[in-house]
């Protein structure tokens, strides 16, 4: 009985979803410093060229944007209102370009984004303009050289805040520019767009009462952990990202097997870490694709200790793929794993890199295939081996619904 009472509740509120939204709309317009989109960004970058446009097509969508100069009253103090404008918007979106981190003023909207994401949850959305994720680590590597230079000025416990800011935000799956539509920015526009749009129309949500919004929160939550549970194909990016592991997806859709991949639109704005970390905690079965630069990423090798465990506790099965790599050099570091790994030795604590180590060696004994032994070399051959072998085990299990998660990093 109590069951149907809520569902009486909760369903007919969802068609209300956009005239409550207009609702939202029609009182926030009424307060000038209240905005649905804050834009973060390095005016010498992308002030002219993405921004502009980014900024203008959210206008034209009927959002309000702040954007630094166009959005603070005459004779009022830039830092002050920026910081005001950050707490009222629904939904920041930091565009984080090359020298993004060599902006003290860029650092400082950052850290008070972060600072509203982890204390009242505000949606997140970067941009990666023309920098990779990889390299996102690598600034910050770099970033605290640069704080720490006499002319920046900085104390050291500031410089520790926009350090974790800057590492934070690398962690929250964004948009990565120039693998959008071949780079095309009017396309990633497009995207950016439809995806803040969407966002803004279900905050309607937040206004009803905690007991209906936690209600659906769960159960939009549950759906969410349920769609990726079966299977995790893991890869290093730029090995085997439009080869192999594009070949396997394709062959595990036409077989009926649900492909999901990070970059999925309903993604952005969560921590990847998490989301990584619950699909291969709730799958059966991890795919790792042991390239000869797998070992290079710290990302991969995460994934990795993670699997290896998951089958230590949970019974998970491992099926590695060897591609263009002889198992020994997966097994005993010797070789090119060797040398990948421990360029990472002095980057991590020991630790994590006893971790890594480890879960190399492990998934090095597993029974899996070499790429170069089946078929003498021809893909089209392996993947279907692969898959007919999934096919199997996912029609074994008892929930054959399960996505196969796909990582690329």
């Amino acid at each position: 009985m109590k069951k149907m009472i809520v569902l009486a509740i909760v369903l007919p509120l969802a068609p209300l979803s956009v005239y409550a939204h207009r609702l939202l709309q029609k009182k926030r317009s009424a307060v000038h410093r209240n905005y649905d989109v804050f834009l973060s960004f390095r005016g010498p970058d992308t002030r002219t060229g993405f921004t502009d446009f980014l900024y203008n097509s959210l206008v034209a969508a009927g959002l309000h944007v702040f954007r630094d100069y166009d959005s603070i009253p005459v004779g009022e103090q830039i830092g002050p209102e920026i910081l005001k404008a950050i707490k009222s918007c629904r939904i920041a979106i930091p565009i984080i370009s090359e020298q993004y981190a060599q902006s003290k003023w860029c650092l400082r909207e950052l850290k008070e984004i972060m600072d509203c994401q982890a204390k009242d949850g505000k949606s997140v959305f970067p941009v990666f303009y023309k920098v990779d994720v990889g390299d996102i680590h690598r600034q910050c590597v770099n970033l605290e050289k640069t704080l720490g230079s006499p002319e920046m000025q900085i104390s050291a416990e500031e410089m520790e805040k926009w350090w974790n800011a800057f590492t934070s935000v690398a962690k929250i799956k964004g948009w990565i520019s120039h693998t959008i539509a071949d780079g095309h920015e009017a396309e990633l526009v497009k995207m950016v767009v439809a995806k803040v749009s969407s966002d803004l129309k279900m905050m309607w949500i937040e206004r009803l009462p905690t007991f209906i919004s936690s209600v659906l929160f769960h159960f939009s939550k549950k759906k969410r952990r349920e769609s990726k549970c079966q299977v995790f194909l893991a890869i290093r990016g730029p090995d085997t990202r439009h080869s192999l592991a594009a070949f396997l997806r394709v062959s595990f859709k036409l077989e009926g097997i649900k492909v999901f991949d990070d970059d999925d639109s309903s993604l952005i704005g969560t921590n990847i870490d998490n989301e990584i970390y619950d699909a291969i905690n709730y799958c059966k079965i991890s795919i790792p694709i042991l390239s000869e630069d797998y070992a290079s990423s710290s990302w991969c090798l995460n994934e990795l200790a993670q699997m290896v465990e998951c089958h230590q506790t949970k019974g998970q099965k491992i099926l590695p793929i060897f591609y263009k790599v002889k198992r020994s050099n997966v097994r005993d570091l010797s070789g090119v794993f060797g040398q990948r790994i421990l360029k990472h030795r002095n980057l991590v604590d020991a630790t994590t890199y006893e971790r890594w180590e480890q879960a190399l060696k492990k998934v090095g004994t597993f029974k899996g295939w070499v790429s170069e032994k089946i078929a003498n070399g021809y893909e089209g051959e392996l993947v279907k081996k692969v898959v007919k072998e999934v096919s199997k085990l996912v029609k074994e299990s008892p929930n054959t619904r399960c996505p196969i998660l796909y990582t690329k990093y």
